[in-house]
């Protein structure tokens, strides 16, 4: 009963994680890496466990997203093949259980000014989508992206996510797509390190492994389809705020900030959350109240 149980509930994780990553880009290996240190699993054996499965969800997700027009292919290269580079001594670096953590405050503050940038920009109309591509970041966000996915086991996203939408001018439908498809080269390049750094001693779970890729690869087909149908202020600005909450609780765990404090702090970015989506529908009020009608026009 208890293994039928942490089966469904496996599955349950990987559909809601995927949902959320396929959707707006990151979330899945910080849910089900959360979901698998909950069970009591040790910090390596979860990680490979969370790469392992991110690989099957990601082919599926990547595909999805591909039929959807939603993959910038030289952006997702630029980012994949660093990113592999990055998973792969990512993985040799947490099995040697070297000390990894110190930056992680700075990386958060960091990456929570970028998600407030995120937010500002679409909330005043400046999102992606205009000017030129570029993409002379990528290369450095998909080496640390990847690194730090292999580590932590949810890094990916949050890193590549927030630096990808601010530099790269691209709209957030094709960022999401570009960057859950480059997270299969870093996935993959991370299980490999794995294999070869503990060959003898790294166990993946796999029947939570497979739980977790059936319910992903469920998801990822409906995720792709909602980040095409979101609008895009909404979607950025979605984006943005998820960057600002996942990496607040990373920060606060470092400076173990009593729970109430983090109680309240969340609902008041729920609060923010709710005006920063209403404010592109009353932005768009007003420049229709602004713009003349054509029969105003012609009179």
């Amino acid at each position: 009963m208890l293994f039928a149980t942490t089966i469904l509930s496996s599955v349950a994780a990987g559909f809601i994680a995927q949902l959320v990553d396929g959707s707006l880009g990151m979330g899945f290996g910080t849910i089900t890496m959360t979901f698998l240190l909950g069970l009591g699993i040790a910090p390596a054996v979860a990680s490979a466990s969370v790469n392992v499965a991110t690989i099957a969800t990601g082919a599926v997700s990547a595909v999805s997203h591909h039929r959807l027009q939603n993959v910038h292919w030289p952006t997702t290269l630029k980012l994949g093949v660093p990113g592999a580079v990055g998973g792969f001594a990512g993985a040799w670096a947490l099995a040697s259980l070297t000390r990894l953590d110190a930056a992680t405050p700075v990386t958060s503050a960091i990456l929570i000014a970028l998600g407030v940038v995120i937010v500002w920009r679409f909330v005043r109309g400046r999102g992606a989508g205009h000017g030129p591509i570029r993409s002379g970041f990528a290369v450095p966000t998909g080496l640390v992206g990847g690194f730090l996915a292999a580590v932590g086991g949810g890094g990916w996203g949050p890193v590549t996510m927030p630096i990808t939408l601010t530099t790269s001018r691209l709209e957030p439908h094709r960022v999401v797509g570009s960057v859950s498809t480059a997270q299969v080269f870093a996935s993959t390049a991370a299980v490999i390190g794995f294999w070869m750094a503990v060959p003898d001693t790294l166990t993946v779970l796999w029947p939570v492994v497979l739980g977790m890729a059936v319910g992903g690869m469920a998801a990822a087909p409906l995720a792709a389809w909602l980040t095409r149908k979101i609008p895009t202020a909404k979607l950025g600005s979605t984006i943005g705020m998820l960057v600002v909450a996942l990496n607040l609780r990373t920060l606060l765990a470092v400076f173990n900030v009593p729970w109430p404090v983090v109680t309240g702090l969340y609902l008041a970015l729920a609060a923010v959350w709710a005006l920063v989506l209403a404010a592109p529908r009353r932005r768009e009020a007003r420049e229709a109240a602004v713009v003349p009608s054509p029969v105003e026009a012609e009179a």
